[in-house]
């Protein structure tokens, strides 16, 4: 093989090295900003309430559908024990995670069936640092105004949600709070259990 054939070679190799590139940047979509992100789910659950096709059940299960994709529960989870996270067990973490994350998806879920229905979504200002991000909203009703503020974190190549503040009170916060007291006041078994009668009386 002479050295004109071996260069034409590398050239053809090259070439096919630099379009594999272009072709796979071009197929990797851009990270969406977390404006829309959160716009994203909003529309997606403005448009299961507004479906007069869906029954009430059939609307409930569909926006649960979006709330499981939208959280970072294993996060929230943590979180939301603060200190008290590291006392427990891989096994207790688990249960504890799937409790949780399971009585979000209701509250919130229940939450949104009441308040977002046709109501006008204005979006505010985004803030972004060190890979997490805040959103502002404001909900405008026919008599009233809410500000609902969606915070974010980067996680597995997207965005995830991890906290809503609703008129400046923080729903990851409120749950914190509540839990604290109960473990100091009593214990983390009191609270798990009194969570798992809580989810059985809401399924």
């Amino acid at each position: 093989m002479t050295m004109k054939q071996i260069m034409t070679m590398k050239q053809i190799r090259n070439a096919f090295i630099i379009l594999w590139i272009v072709m796979g940047l071009a197929a990797t979509p851009a990270l969406a900003s977390p404006t829309s992100f959160v716009k994203n789910i909003l529309d997606e659950v403005m448009a299961v309430q507004n479906n007069p096709s869906l029954g009430e059940s059939a609307r409930a299960q569909a926006i649960r559908r979006v709330i499981q994709r939208s959280f970072d529960f294993p996060y929230m989870a943590q979180e939301s024990l603060g200190g008290a996270y590291n006392n427990l067990s891989s096994g207790q973490r688990q249960e504890f995670t799937e409790v949780f994350s399971s009585l979000f998806q209701n509250s919130y879920t229940n939450m949104v069936l009441r308040f977002l229905k046709r109501e006008t979504v204005e979006y505010g200002q985004e803030t972004q640092r060190g890979g997490q991000a805040q959103v502002k909203t404001k909900l405008v009703r026919t008599n009233d105004t809410i500000s609902v503020d969606y915070l974010l974190h980067k996680k597995g190549g997207g965005w995830l949600l991890y906290d809503v503040k609703v008129d400046g009170v923080s729903l990851l916060d409120k749950y914190k709070s509540g839990f604290a007291r109960e473990i100091q006041a009593r214990s983390f078994q009191s609270l798990i259990q009194k969570m798992k009668t809580q989810l059985k009386s809401v399924q």
